[in-house]
């Protein structure tokens, strides 16, 4: 195994963001959350839309919960404030400030989601990322999704030849998409793709690391991989990523990633496992399987620490 240049293979973990049972924003959780994650020199990815419920705070509550992750990662580890799909640039860019003004090292964007099955012309759609580009004092990471729409690839090239303050793509696409992106990028910023399952695939074809959730839940698991591809040990990255798909797989209820993972949270006694609505946890009947999928997954960092449900 060996690199195409000289960045190191990134994991990153995209958070949840914790509650406390009263649904007011659990402080001392974010703290344990961000040190299981930094400790162990994964990435994060913060306040998405899912798992991160990032619509369900305030701006007020956006700042305090940004600033405190970058307080408790110390620098230890990159620090990536997600977003969430606005409708115009006007929606994003308080977001945008109070990501700077809190110090985070990069900012996504998301691609818009004009609503109503509307779609933006590849005009417009680049003139939306170049307002936000144009103004950051931050670099920026482009999201480019198949569930929000992925972005053209030549308005990325464009956008990338015009802003070199793009370090970072985030990519969630099938392989041919992804391959043809990494031509465009030409190593200009990292690609990240979107999930575990493109983790070893991503390294062949010339990214730089993937994006889970799964890390809220098995960061050790997460950093053996990160750890292995960066050492070239193949065996070692193989059963690694056997593990982290096995925890990836275990969501077998799809259209809400924080349902389950914060199910599972309160499964292994972490704190922070309350959601806001409209979200709520798996029901009982829903939680019994995942607890018995999880213990038939037998990963070793959850050994003794699995409830009864």
């Amino acid at each position: 195994m060996s690199k195409t240049d000289d960045r190191p293979y990134r994991a990153a973990v995209c958070t949840v963001t914790p509650y406390d049972d009263a649904g007011r924003l659990d402080e001392a959780a974010v703290v344990t959350l961000v040190e299981s994650i930094a400790s162990r020199g994964l990435a994060l990815a913060i306040g998405t839309a899912s798992p991160g419920e990032g619509f369900a705070m305030s701006l007020d509550e956006t700042a305090t919960f940004y600033e405190l992750v970058v307080r408790t990662a110390a620098g230890r580890v990159p620090v990536c404030a997600m977003g969430v799909e606005p409708r115009n640039a006007n929606q994003l860019r308080p977001m945008v400030r109070v990501a700077e003004k809190a110090k985070v090292d990069v900012m996504q964007l998301y691609t818009v989601d004009p609503g109503h099955s509307m779609k933006l012309t590849d005009r417009e759609l680049e003139r939306y990322f170049a307002t936000l580009l144009g103004e950051m004092t931050i670099p920026a990471a482009i999201s480019t999704h198949v569930y929000n729409g992925l972005v053209p690839l030549p308005v990325l090239a464009r956008l990338l030849d015009a802003f070199p303050n793009i370090v970072r793509i985030h990519c969630t696409s099938e392989v041919n998409y992804l391959h043809q992106l990494v031509q465009i990028v030409a190593d200009r910023c990292e690609i990240l793709v979107g999930g575990p399952m493109q983790a070893l695939s991503t390294l062949a074809i010339g990214g730089h690391g993937f994006l889970c959730s799964e890390g809220n839940i098995a960061p050790v698991v997460c950093s053996e991989l990160q750890s292995a591809i960066r050492a070239g040990d193949l065996e070692a990255a193989k059963a690694a990523y056997r593990q982290l798909n096995g925890v990836f797989s275990l969501n077998i209820w799809p259209g809400g990633t924080v349902r389950f993972l914060k199910t599972a949270m309160r499964l292994l006694g972490l704190p922070g496992s309350a959601t806001r609505p409209p979200f709520e946890p798996l029901d009982e009947a829903a939680t019994a399987i995942a607890l018995r999928a999880m213990r038939a997954l037998d990963l070793p960092e959850w050994r003794g620490r699995l409830a009864e449900g």
